[in-house]
Order: C-alpha cells, then sequence, then structure tokens
C-alpha cells in the first residue's frame, strides 16, 4: 500500500491507497495557519504533528502493509531550517502580501524581461524568494543560523528523514530556478541578496528521499522501510494523476485556487519564451524531462468558501438544495487579487432587489468558469488544439460548477471519479520511488486500468457564450484587461 500526503491552502488529507489505488484510509484536517504580525504562517510544528497523528491511526492491517509515502503541497511557501534541523520561522503562505516591498525592491535591480527568459515566470509578489528576503530583513540576529531553505513538501520530507534538498517543481516557485539549465540562477540570486550556500541541493519528483528516522516508525509504527519521496506542487502533482501527461490534454485543477495546467516537452517550451506572453507561469513538472504552463486566479473554490462561509454563513449543504439559474448578475473573482495585480479587488454587478441566494451562487460558479475560458483562448494562441478537458480538485465535487464550465468551455469536461488527485499521484509517485520505475507513463497506463471518469456535457443554447462575452467587455472596462 502506498500513502499520499497533500497539503493543501484550506485543508491536508492523508489517504491511503491498495496497490489498485482504491482509497482503504483518508483523514482530513484544517492545515494548521496562524495568523502573526508577519502575517499568515504556515506552522511547521503543528502541521508535522498532525500529519504524524494522522499517520498514528491508521489501522495496523493496513500501516503494516505501507511501502512509501508520497508528498505534495501548496506552492511558494518555504522554510529556513538551521544545521541541527531547527525551523527558524514558520512558512509564509503563498498568498502573504506583508513582501510587496521585498518585491518591489527586487524588481528595481532586475528587468521582469530578464527574470522572465531565465525563469519561465514574470515577476508576481507570491514567489518564495520575497518571503526568504523577508525573513533576512525581519530577523537578522538568525541570518548565520540559516543552513538552507526547504519548501513545504521536502520540510516534511526532511522531518521524517532527515534529507535536505528542495522538489525541482517547488524550485521553479522561488523565482531563483533558471528553467533552461535546471540550475540556481547565478545573476538572480546575487541580485536577490540571498546566501548560495543557502540554497539546498535540487531533485527530481520520485527520487527516493530515504526511509523513515526510527523515532518516527516508533511513534506512528509505520514499518522501519518505508521509503519517503516528494511529488512537487499539488496542480502539477494532480495532472499525474488524472493522465494530463502530454499536449493534447489540458487541466482544470479547482481547489482553494483555480489553474489551467498543459504538460509541455523542451520544443513548446521555448517556443513560449519567445513568444513571452505575460499571463502563464512554467515551470519544471513533476514528471522527469517534461515542463508545464500554468495559469489562473489565486482564487476559486476559496470564492464559493467565502460567499458560503462569510456571507451566507452557511457550509456545502447548501448544494442540496441549490438549482442553477440563468441570470443577469456578474461576480468579478478577485477577491486575492492577480497573480500580477495584487491591488485589485473582487465585485458583483447588477444585482437586483429580485435576486436570491441561488442566483448570486450561479453569477459565482459562472465568474471563476469564465476566466478559465478566458485562459484556455490563451493557451490556443500557443498551439493547443484538438485538446481534452479534465476537471480534478475539491471543486470537482460540485456537479452545477462542472456543468456550467462544460457550457463554458463549449467542450465536454472529463472528471476522474477519486476526487482526492493531488493525494493519488502523490501516492504513485510514492510506488515509483519504491520500486525505481523510469517509464513513469508505461506506470501511468498500467496503474490506471481502474480508474473511473464521469463526464459532462455543454448546454447546447447560446446563453453561456453570450454571457462570457459580455463579462469580458465589462472586464475590461472596469479592470483594463
Amino acid at each position: 500500500m502506498y500513502c499520499g500526503i497533500d497539503v493543501g491552502t484550506t485543508n491536508t488529507k492523508v489517504l491511503v491507497f491498495d496497490d489498485d489505488f482504491k482509497v482503504v484510509f483518508c483523514r482530513k484536517f484544517r492545515t494548521p495557519v496562524i495568523s502573526s504580525k508577519e502575517g499568515d504562517l504556515l506552522s511547521s510544528k503543528k502541521l508535522f504533528a498532525k500529519i504524524l497523528s494522522s499517520l498514528k491511526v491508521i489501522p495496523e492491517g493496513i500501516k503494516e502493509k505501507i511501502k512509501a509515502i508520497g508528498i505534495s503541497s501548496l506552492g511558494e511557501t518555504v522554510f529556513p531550517i538551521s544545521k541541527n534541523g531547527e525551523v527558524l520561522q514558520d512558512g509564509m503562505m503563498w498568498y502573504n502580501k506583508n513582501v510587496l516591498e521585498e518585491y518591489r525592491e527586487f524588481l528595481e535591480k532586475v528587468p521582469p524581461a530578464v527574470i522572465f527568459k531565465k525563469t519561465g515566470l514574470w515577476p508576481s509578489w507570491i514567489y518564495s524568494v520575497f518571503k526568504m528576503k523577508r525573513f533576512y530583513k525581519s530577523n537578522k540576529e538568525l541570518t548565520e543560523k540559516v543552513y538552507k531553505w526547504l519548501d513545504v513538501t521536502s520540510l516534511i520530507a526532511f522531518l521524517l528523514t532527515g534529507n535536505v534538498a528542495m522538489d525541482r517543481a517547488h524550485s521553479s516557485r522561488t523565482l531563483l530556478m533558471n528553467i533552461l539549465t535546471g540550475k540556481w540562477d547565478e545573476e538572480l540570486v546575487e541580485a536577490s541578496g540571498i546566501s548560495k550556500k543557502h540554497l539546498p541541493e535540487v531533485v527530481d519528483s520520485g527520487v527516493s528521499r530515504g526511509r523513515i528516522r526510527e523515532e518516527v516508525s516508533k511513534e506512528t509504527g509505520l514499518p522501519k522501510d518505508t521509503v519517503v519521496t516528494t511529488a512537487g506542487q499539488d496542480h502539477i502533482t494532480a495532472s499525474y494523476a488524472a493522465g494530463v501527461h502530454d499536449e493534447t490534454k489540458l487541466l482544470d485543477s479547482s481547489g482553494t485556487t483555480e489553474a489551467v495546467l498543459w504538460t509541455i516537452g523542451r520544443e513548446t517550451l521555448e517556443g513560449y519564451l519567445k513568444k513571452a506572453p505575460k499571463m502563464f507561469q512554467a515551470g519544471f513538472h513533476c514528471i522527469p524531462g517534461k515542463y508545464y504552463l500554468l495559469t489562473g486566479l489565486p482564487t476559486g473554490g476559496f470564492c464559493i468558501d467565502w460567499l458560503l462561509n462569510k456571507i451566507l454563513k452557511k457550509d456545502y449543504s447548501v448544494f442540496r438544495t441549490f438549482g442553477y439559474q440563468k441570470n443577469t448578475v456578474f461576480f468579478f473573482p478577485y477577491l486575492r487579487g492577480t497573480f500580477d495585480r495584487e491591488e485589485i479587488g473582487g465585485a458583483f454587478f447588477n444585482l437586483k432587489d429580485a435576486d436570491d441566494r441561488d442566483v448570486i451562487i450561479s453569477a459565482v460558479l459562472e465568474s471563476t468558469a469564465f476566466e478559465m475560458r478566458s485562459c484556455l483562448n490563451e493557451f490556443e494562441k500557443l498551439g493547443l488544439k484538438d485538446y481534452e478537458i479534465v476537471a480534478t480538485g475539491g471543486g470537482s465535487q460540485l456537479r452545477e460548477w462542472l456543468k456550467v464550465k462544460a457550457s463554458v468551455f463549449g467542450r465536454v469536461v472529463k472528471v476522474l471519479s477519486v476526487h482526492e488527485s493531488v493525494a493519488l499521484g502523490a501516492a504513485m509517485i510514492a510506488k515509483i520511488a519504491k520500486i525505481g520505475q523510469k517509464n513513469w507513463e508505461g506506470f501511468f497506463k498500467e496503474a490506471s486500468q481502474s480508474f473511473e471518469y464521469e463526464y459532462f456535457y455543454p448546454d447546447k443554447s447560446d446563453y453561456f457564450q453570450k454571457k462570457y462575452l459580455e463579462y469580458l467587455k465589462l472586464r475590461n472596462r472596469i479592470y483594463g484587461f
């Protein structure tokens, strides 16, 4: 059996799958985000304690058969550790905007076009380098204690095994990694002011980080020979489980954030770097030798959480009685800005006194679909054609949302029956690490034979296409893009 751990922005999941990748154990807990004067931080101590607690309660008959653990997580959050393994500060959450000063200082030293050509990323405040710079500025007395910086997946792997290295997919999210060479970029590191000796060795996803420590085995009851590996950033890990391995498919991943991902080869990457469109992010895929292009919103499922929890004061049971309604309301889902414009906010437009709960929810579901449709159009400009859309993530459990997306996209949306696709991908990559598999795509074809899918088909009316065009016009008038 194989364990997949998915550390998300909102929730963390620990799942165990049998050799056919059927779920045999699942435990979920709220990701321990704490508020501080530095903004929201991910508590390393609480996170690791909760992961150990989850591993500990796995039934003995299952636990004794676990061969490997794979870890995937949110991106951009990083932790400084000392030589003796102490976590010097909890990690700033990816959406933490207390780094805007560091972001602007960096751009004064390196032009955005130079950064893009090296990293495949247009500068944004979300990347790890600004969190690192913030730490050094705010904690000068701890600077000399820093040994290495670790992403979330690699921190957990370190705490489980003692191995110190950074997952390659996560290195893409630092803004210090050269995407063409696969090495830390000398010019960007120098401009950042971060000591290169604090940057760890970078290793591929699916590489064994070693076996669990003896004390971890004793505390959790896991076998001593349990192998640990990292499996990349969440959306990318999900794309492996969903079969989005080449340039004929797109992944629509809806969790707290909403992302569309295209797995690409070196030739397409180089073409992208020449065209330099500003709405995409590039990086190393969890599949060795492959890359991805990613775009989307800092919000997605978060907009639904926000509406239900903060405005309606309800939970997801609302969807038991919800009925989608075609409407004239527009919602702009920029509650956390966009990746390149942190200053903008969300908005409702054209609300009327007759509009009720279901109309407002319907407008929110439509808005994210409209944003993703806009993203699809940009992928097509880069050469994507005759493609399949595979949906995954927590949002793929909302059937009404999937129906709206299919209609807005004008395409069939295929949904993997295992909604926890990040944990599934992490568990599959755990087995790859355990058996030393080199042919990832061949392994997937064999492992996925029992996977089940559901299909959602577009509405044949022209309502969605007309409203989408109206949305674009209104967005341009209000936000200028």
